[in-house]
């Protein structure tokens, strides 16, 4: 995942961050763009644009839960 970000002098930024389970739902994803903005402390000024990418999607997997 990463995150892209403009300033109003049109400066760009990216930063990205792999993890190693995959991310299904979108709060997930905008918790770890959250993650990202605030470790490096990009918003500090403020901003043109911010921008979220995701890559290596993949089917989503099903877990059978048991019963007992």
């Amino acid at each position: 995942m990463q995150v892209k970000i403009r300033y109003s002098d049109f400066t760009t930024l990216t930063r990205q961050v792999s993890v190693e389970e995959p991310i299904a739902e979108a709060r997930d994803i905008y918790r770890l763009g959250c993650f990202l903005l605030a470790k490096e402390k990009l918003v500090s000024r403020p901003l043109r644009l911010i921008g979220l990418g995701v890559s290596g999607l993949g089917e989503a997997t099903v877990r059978q839960l048991t019963l007992l």
